[in-house]
C-alpha cells in the first residue's frame, strides 16, 4: 500500500460515515445498525486472515475490506430508506462504485485497489454468481471478507431471535413474518441445493434456514472453528422450529462441519 496506511482508510471511512449523521452526531438507527456491523467485521476479517497465517500486509487489507464491504448500504438507504437489494440496488456494486466516486482508488497502490473493490463489490453474490476469473490473491481475500460477513450476520441475528423473536432488527429484513414456521419452498431449496434464495425467505424461520445452510459456504476452516466457538448451530438449533426436516437439515450440517475439520 503505497500511497496511505490502513488507519488513514479507517479514518476515511468514518468521516463518509459521518456525512450520513444528524446535527447531534446520530446515524438513522438502521445505519448505525450497519456501521456497527461493519466494524464487527473488520474484526472476524482481520482474525481469519491471522488463522490463514496472513502477511501483516495482507491481515491489514482483510480488516480494511471488513470495514468498506458494507459502505454501499448508506447511498442505499438515504436513497430508497431499505436494505432490500432486489426492490432497490446491488449494495456490493454501489459500494464499489461509492469507493471510486469519493476518491478511495487513490489512497492504495493499484494490486491493493483491484483486491480491495473486487472484496466490496463481490462480497454478496451467490457463488454460483461469482466471475470465473477472479485473480487468485484477490478471491482469497473476498473468500475471508464474506466468511467475516456471515459469521456476523449469523450472531447478530440469533441474538436479536433470542431476545425478542428478531423484532429488534426490522430494518434488517422488512418484508418478513416474524413466524416461527418454515414455507416449503425454502425446506424444498435447502434440501435439494444446500442453499436459501433471499427472495423466498418469507418467515423468520425462513431466514434462519438461510443462515443454516451458510455453514456450506464457509471458504475456511478457520471459520467454521468461530462458528463453533460462537456455538452457531446449537443457537440455530433453538431458533428453528423442532421438526423432522430441521433435524436433519442440522444433523447433515453437524456431520459435513466434522469431516471438514478432520480433512484439515
Amino acid at each position: 500500500m503505497s500511497h496511505s496506511s490502513p488507519f488513514s482508510l479507517a479514518g476515511w471511512f468514518a468521516d463518509y460515515v459521518s456525512r450520513y449523521r444528524a446535527a447531534d452526531g446520530a446515524l438513522p438507527a438502521p445505519l448505525e445498525l450497519k456501521y456497527a456491523h461493519s466494524r464487527r467485521v473488520a474484526k472476524n476479517a482481520r482474525r481469519i486472515a491471522r488463522g490463514l497465517k496472513r502477511t501483516d500486509p495482507d491481515v491489514l487489507l482483510a480488516e480494511i475490506c471488513g470495514l468498506l464491504h458494507d459502505i454501499g448500504r448508506f447511498p442505499q438507504y438515504r436513497r430508497y430508506g431499505s436494505f432490500h437489494d432486489a426492490d432497490t440496488i446491488d449494495h456490493g456494486l454501489a459500494g464499489r462504485m461509492t469507493l471510486e466516486d469519493e476518491g478511495a482508488p487513490a489512497l492504495l497502490d493499484e494490486n491493493a485497489w483491484n483486491r480491495v473493490s473486487c472484496a466490496v463489490e463481490y462480497h454478496n453474490r451467490k457463488t454460483e454468481h461469482l466471475p470465473e476469473n477472479i485473480p487468485a490473491d484477490s478471491r482469497r481475500l473476498l473468500n475471508i471478507v464474506r466468511d467475516a460477513d456471515k459469521l456476523d450476520i449469523m450472531d447478530l441475528a440469533l441474538q436479536s431471535v433470542a431476545r425478542d423473536g428478531f423484532r429488534a432488527l426490522p430494518a434488517m429484513l422488512p418484508h418478513i413474518r416474524l413466524s416461527c414456521e418454515l414455507t416449503p419452498a425454502v425446506v424444498e431449496e435447502i434440501l435439494q441445493t444446500k442453499t436459501v434464495s433471499v427472495g423466498n425467505i418469507r418467515t423468520v424461520a425462513d431466514f434462519l434456514a438461510m443462515l443454516a445452510s451458510w455453514f456450506y459456504d464457509f471458504n475456511f476452516p478457520v471459520s467454521r472453528k468461530i462458528a463453533v466457538s460462537r456455538n452457531l448451530i446449537v443457537r440455530l438449533q433453538n431458533g428453528l422450529p423442532d421438526i423432522q426436516v430441521v433435524r436433519e437439515i442440522l444433523d447433515t450440517i453437524k456431520k459435513e462441519m466434522t469431516g471438514a475439520e478432520e480433512r484439515t
